[in-house]
Formats: structure tokens, sequence, C-alpha cells
């Protein structure tokens, strides 16, 4: 578990929460994995009571449940419930782009080129985390455009929700050595972006969002 001391002026109960997040969208506590809080109190040099707002808070995001005789699990999620995640988040992130990508002005096409090059990057270095970091900076470039922080949060959601299971797709592919097409949508969604191509950043999207549906079928059917 890679957990390590809390440190910095936050209240202890949200720098606990911000590390059990990360560690659980990194991949670090796996879908599935106890969470008892005594343990988790000692790995991060803290009381037990913020660890349980932590865990309180993080059950209300939808990243962990309390099952019985077990007591408090990162959520397993069926494959029925992703493919409805990943439904709403074709919705939701082809709005994003339908009201941002007018707005990409010179700022955020230096925005995008920064991503792309993180996401090169983190491909090279085979770094699985590292390459979703960049990717979902880089769709935010544009979807923060669109000006609604309502919309930005509901995609938030469902990005934590999803991304253990980005996080084996995306291994899978490393594995496979299929690498060469996460860079090429990404790139597609760039240029697209770019030229305020609609058309062209959608067809990117749908292709990444299509691939790691197919990915949830393949994985949990």
């Amino acid at each position: 578990m890679a957990l390590g001391k809390l440190g910095g002026q936050a209240r202890v109960s949200d720098r606990a929460f911000d590390a059990l997040y990360t560690a659980i969208i990194h991949g670090d506590l796996e879908a599935g994995s106890r969470l008892q809080v005594r343990d988790l109190a000692e790995s991060l040099g803290t009381s037990m009571m913020p660890v349980r707002e932590a865990l309180n808070r993080l059950e209300e995001f939808g990243l962990v449940e309390t099952l019985p005789y077990r007591g408090a699990v990162v959520k397993t999620f069926s494959q029925g419930e992703l493919l409805e995640i990943y439904s709403v988040r074709t919705l939701l992130e082809s709005q994003a782009v339908k009201l941002g990508i007018g707005q990409c002005d010179g700022v955020c096409v230096k925005e995008l080129e920064e991503k792309l090059q993180q996401i090169q990057q983190a491909l090279e270095a085979q770094d699985p985390a590292g390459f979703l970091d960049a990717e979902e900076a880089m769709l935010t470039c544009v979807f923060e455009r669109a000006g609604n922080q309502t919309l930005m949060n509901f995609i938030h959601t469902l990005w934590a929700r999803s991304r253990y299971y980005k996080m084996v797709g995306v291994k899978d592919l490393f594995e496979t050595g299929n690498v060469a097409l996460l860079y090429d949508e990404a790139a597609q969604f760039v240029a697209g972006a770019t030229a305020q191509d609609e058309d062209m950043a959608l067809d990117a999207l749908f292709t990444a969002l299509k691939r790691a549906e197919d990915g949830i079928r393949a994985e949990l059917g």
C-alpha cells in the first residue's frame, strides 16, 4: 500500500481523504481492497477519526462501499455499472467539447501541446497512471472552456469512479504493445481542438470511449 505520513497545512481529514483518493485512482488500493481504519491511520501517521471521516467522504463520492462482515472496501463496479458510467461520460464529455472547443484560444492550444508531450513521455516510460493524468489534463483544457463548473464536477466524479478500470485497460495495452493507438487518439483530439474542428475532436473522443467500453466487456464479460 503506497501511503506515506501526512504533511501540509490542510485539515488532517482533508489530507487523509486526498491520500486515500490518490491511492485508489492510481490503483495502489485495488477494487475490493479492505480499508481497515486502524491500519490506514498507522500508515498515514494520524488518529483513526480523520480516517473515518475520509472514508465516509469517499463513500459519498462513490469510491468506497461498506459491506456486511467486511467493513469498508474500495468499491468494485459491475460491468453494467461501468457501462452506465461510460454512457453518461459520452453524453457529458461530448457536450463539454461542443461548448468548449470554440473557446480554445492560443493559451489553450499551448496547454494541449504540453499535455500531448506529457502523454508521449508517459507512454514511453510505460507509466499508466502518468498517462491517465496527462490524458485527463488534456481533456480538461477543452472541457473547462465550456465555462460550466457543474458539468466539470460530474465529469471528474465519473473519471474517478472508472479510474481503476481505465488503469487496467491501459496496462493491458502496454502488455500487448498497442500503446501507439493511445497517442494517436490524443493527437487527433489535440489537432481537432487546435483547429476548432468539433467533428474531429468528437471522433477522437468517441473512439477512445468506445475502446474503453469494449475493454470493459472483454474484461468483465
